[in-house]
């Protein structure tokens, strides 16, 4: 009896951004030497990608660009389709301008001079829907020397409720929907509508802006 999990149906397709050709190249082996991962292509920019794909939605877009350039991202995909996960390579950050640059599509931040194999466990958990963050990128972004953002409204935070922690603590460890629902014994769709409701409280985006957001104001321990 399935227990509700998404199998996976095929390897994982991945497209990779970056300015440089000797970066695309590079990206390409990388990906190209796991047999999990499939390439489909590389560009220079999200425009041109999305040109040369003709429509096809990769499930992870690897970009080495900076975060300000990957506003173009969302041109890589139709609305009501749902976007490819973005794996953000970048250099340590290092100002105060950081972490409003990041786009709200990111859902792995890494460091430019990670491991090949990093960089392939990063497509892995973001084409599983998880949250990815280098120990050094963490740690900039806790220190934070500017808040990440206020609630949508611009006004005091809502505060979340104890089953809200809990689902926002999963997020924390990584956890998916489906394991998420499966600990505490609750539908995908109340998990969904939980998330919906932490999201809204906390002015987050994505998972990692939640899980940034639910550490800053304690409800999250690092």
């Amino acid at each position: 009896m399935s227990d509700g999990t998404m199998e996976p149906t095929g390897p994982v397709r991945v497209a990779v951004i970056a300015a440089s050709s000797q970066v695309r190249a590079g990206l390409q082996t990388v990906v190209e030497a796991e047999p999990a991962l499939a390439f489909l292509g590389s560009a220079a920019d999200a425009e041109a990608l999305a040109a040369y794909l003709a429509g096809s939605v990769p499930d992870v877009v690897v970009a080495d660009i900076e975060p300000q350039a990957s506003d173009a991202f969302k041109t890589l995909f139709e609305p009501g389709r749902a976007p490819p996960a973005l794996v953000l390579l970048l250099d340590d950050p290092d100002g105060d301008a950081f972490v409003d640059e990041l786009p709200a599509e990111a859902t792995a931040i890494l460091s430019r001079d990670v491991t090949p194999a990093e960089i392939v466990a990063a497509i892995e958990a973001a084409a599983a829907g998880l949250c990815v963050l280098s120990p050094d990128i963490l740690a900039r972004l806790l220190a934070g020397r500017k808040p990440l953002r206020q609630s949508a409204s611009g006004g005091p935070f809502e505060a979340l409720s104890n089953r809200e922690i809990e689902v926002l603590a999963m997020l924390a460890d990584g956890l998916g929907n489906k394991e998420i629902a499966r600990q505490l014994d609750i539908s995908d769709n109340t998990v969904k509508s939980h998330l919906s409701s932490i999201f809204g409280k906390l002015g987050a985006t994505n998972r990692t802006e939640a899980v940034m957001l639910g550490m800053r104001h304690g409800y999250l321990m690092v």
